[in-house]
């Protein structure tokens, strides 16, 4: 049963309802639960909330903090708020304009929209219990859920109302073919620049020369060696005493989490005032029904044939197993308040008039604490263990702060072990790998040049470590000998690289004073053959096929093509030759393919269309940005 739409929502669930409405949409949900009379941001008038982007804020903050595995640095923080700003304004002024030019969003077509979601679906339908159990999942309500699903669904009608108004003309279409169909002649040759390595030398000279130059290019990394004392939460948990009674004390604590509320299973009919029918009509129909089903007619038919819930109806009126809360009053106070068997009716909502049905109730049921220790215990242990990892972790950093430059009387004092790792680097090593939170305190001005122990440093969620610099190496260039190699084959390909784009320059130069093809067949020369290329020609090498397109029409004919050079992607060269262009005839291209891109050009219009439709419409509003909205 679909409840009053009141409020929006936001996480995963704001996430599913995107992914399977499938419509482009570029704004963020709203949360109008926060009654804070400051504001972020005014829109002719109507205030966004301060805790509302605040919380944005914070779940961004979360989401990119898990992706980045560090602080966000200050510059993305700051793109990031902004964004999220301007994403909420942007949303409030197309709600606004919605409303304004009347759209709106039925219950029915709200229904229908939950049922599609795959995610409420069992064996391709439609399932309740799924439904309210996954909202509960996820802290949320039915109404909530709904709320943010009616105004995503209400931007949605705005939204695809300006993108579907978008067209491509004729005109615009076959010229758009005509340049993304084009073909132009070419003849090239390809230039291998390994055919000039067996007539490279390089000299001492000039890899000393190098070396010198570019000795950056070949340092050793700085490295330090750390000394370190660790402690982990598994440590913490090995040490926690569990007595009965302290479980039982805990139990007492939280026992209101292991009771089940009671559960009742029923049907309903759903009748509205549509149809033809007004208020007293529909009233009147109802009344009639539910005195059917009390005389023996079947429940489960009757609901089939008359009642307008899309999400009950096709299932007899069936509710599924349902708990309070999850049903708007009127229709909840009814429906608890029966007995099995019983059928009740009419019972009026803000949906219309109701017929209920009372199947089954599951009583409500308290474990015991037999029933729950075992999970009580679990939780228990890890409550404890957080606790004591905390305390012992503030131990261990303030004995490191007492002790300032050394950890021996600390691992002692805390019974810890030292651990050692060498040749430490800015890019991590050893069991800390590249843990930024380590390679920043480890580099730290305190740590590396005072030599003072570090602050507590997190790594993940379950260690905690202190360290200091035992040793330090500065970087510092490799040997010559050692990377003599690698400079010799440096040198020796950029050599066959300029051989090859000499010759091919002296090929290019010939061509175009007059010189035919053939004449090119005395510097060893031999090109591939003319032929038509597309844009996406699989053959040629990208960067050809980039200078055959790259050239104007006018720079070329058949009798007089173009001609230029190009340094390949692979470090080749090629000469290349222009002589023909051959437009794509847009009468050749079929029905179907054409229907297709006439669709892709709309949409890519409307969505253009749209991006300006958001800024006239910022342009025109009064908006007021409250600049301190995220201190």
């Amino acid at each position: 049963m679909l409840q009053t739409i009141r409020d929006k929502i936001t996480g995963w669930v704001a996430g599913l309802f995107l992914g399977a409405i499938g419509v482009v949409f570029v704004f963020w949900g709203i949360d109008f639960q926060s009654t804070n009379a400051a504001f972020a941001a005014k829109v002719d008038g109507e205030r966004i909330p301060v805790e509302t982007v605040r919380q944005a804020w914070q779940r961004r903050q979360s989401q990119l903090q898990q992706m980045l595995r560090n602080e966000l640095p200050p510059e993305m923080a700051k793109a990031q708020q902004k964004a999220i700003l301007d994403q909420y304004i942007q949303q409030t002024l197309l709600t606004q304009r919605a409303n304004d030019f009347g759209y709106k969003v039925s219950d029915e077509a709200l229904a229908r929209r939950v049922m599609e979601i795959p995610e409420f679906q069992v064996e391709g339908k439609f399932n309740a219990d799924r439904y309210n159990g996954l909202l509960r999942q996820n802290g949320l309500t039915e109404a909530r859920f709904e709320s943010q699903l009616q105004g995503d669904l209400l931007l949605e009608q705005l939204q695809k109302g300006v993108v579907d108004s978008a067209f491509a003309v004729p005109y615009e279409l076959d010229r758009r073919y005509a340049l993304e169909k084009q073909q132009r002649e070419v003849d090239y040759v390809l230039i291998a620049a390994n055919d000039f390595l067996p007539s490279v030398t390089v000299t001492d000279e000039q890899i000393q020369k190098f070396y010198e130059q570019n000795s950056k290019d070949f340092l050793l990394p700085e490295t330090v060696d750390l000394q370190y004392i660790e402690l982990t939460r598994e440590q913490a948990e090995s040490k926690v005493d569990v007595s009965e009674q302290a479980l039982k004390e805990h139990f007492e604590q939280v026992k209101d989490r292991f009771t089940s509320p009671e559960r009742r299973k029923g049907r309903h009919i759903l009748i509205t005032a549509t149809d033809g029918l007004d208020d007293a009509a529909a009233q009147k129909k109802a009344q009639e029904l539910t005195d059917k089903a009390k005389g023996g007619a079947d429940f489960a038919q009757l609901a089939k044939q008359n009642s307008k819930d899309p999400g009950s109806a096709a299932q007899g009126g069936d509710l599924g197993w349902a708990q309070k809360g999850m049903f708007v009053g009127p229709f909840e106070d009814a429906l608890f308040s029966m007995k099995p068997g019983e059928i009740r009716g009419p019972v009026k909502t803000q949906f219309g008039y109701h017929v209920l049905q009372l199947e089954n109730v599951e009583a409500g049921r308290q474990q015991t604490f037999d029933e729950a220790r075992a999970e009580v215990e679990a939780e228990f242990r890890k409550d404890k263990a957080q606790t004591a990892f905390y305390d012992d972790s503030q131990k261990m950093a303030d004995a490191a702060f007492a002790a300032l430059t050394e950890l021996d009387t600390v691992a002692k004092s805390m019974n810890l072990q030292l651990h050692d790792i060498k040749g430490f680097t800015r890019e991590g090593g050893g069991e800390f790998g590249a843990d930024k939170g380590v390679i920043d305190a480890a580099f730290s001005e305190d740590v590396l040049d005072r030599r003072q122990n570090s602050p507590l440093v997190a790594v993940g969620e379950d260690k905690a470590v202190v360290l200091r610099v035992t040793a330090h190496k500065e970087a510092e260039p490799r040997p010559l000998a050692e990377v003599r190699g690698q400079i010799e084959a440096r040198l020796r390909s950029q050599a066959a690289r300029e051989a090859a784009a000499a010759k091919g320059a002296d090929a290019v130069a010939r061509l175009q004073k007059g010189e035919s093809w053939e004449s090119l067949s005395a510097l060893g020369l031999k090109p591939v053959g003319k032929r038509f290329v597309t844009r996406d020609d699989s053959i040629a090498p990208p960067a050809v096929l980039r200078s055959v397109f790259q050239a104007s029409k006018s720079e070329f004919s058949e009798a007089k093509p173009y001609v230029t050079g190009v340094t390949t992607d692979d470090g080749n060269y090629a000469v290349v030759a222009v002589s023909q262009v051959r437009s794509g005839e847009a009468d050749k291209e079929p029905a179907q393919e054409r229907t297709a891109r006439r669709r892709q050009a709309e949409v890519r219009a409307g969505n253009e269309e749209l991006t300006a439709y958001v800024d006239e419409a910022q342009r025109n509003a009064d908006i007021v940005r409250n600049d301190k909205v995220f201190e």
